[in-house]
């Protein structure tokens, strides 16, 4: 199976106080990966219409390796940080490949 791209899926649990923060905070690294990162095709932050506290990224990268450049950029470093300081769970984080359409 071919991991190119990789889609990457992260789900958050956001506790209700720091939901706005949090947002920024993913705005922030969206914005940055897209326009800073040639390997990060797309960014999403997505949540359930009847769940605010769960947040989704939802993140296509050209392969692994640029996944892990991602991870060693300062913008997800800020991220990462805010996540802590908020007090945001990481619920899962799934790699994915794209089984169709095929490209």
């Amino acid at each position: 199976m071919t991991t190119s791209p990789l889609t990457v899926v992260a789900e958050f649990r956001v506790p209700a106080e720091n939901r706005d923060h949090f947002l920024e905070l993913c705005t922030y690294d969206s914005a940055h990966s897209v326009a800073d990162e040639s390997g990060c095709q797309r960014f999403e932050a997505i949540s359930p219409m009847d769940d605010p506290q769960t947040v989704i990224l939802v993140e296509v990268y050209d392969d692994e390796d640029a996944f892990e450049t991602h991870l060693a950029t300062p913008h997800f470093k800020v991220f990462e940080v805010g996540v802590k300081e908020l007090g945001v769970d990481l619920v899962s984080l799934r790699k994915t490949a794209r089984i169709a359409p095929r490209s």
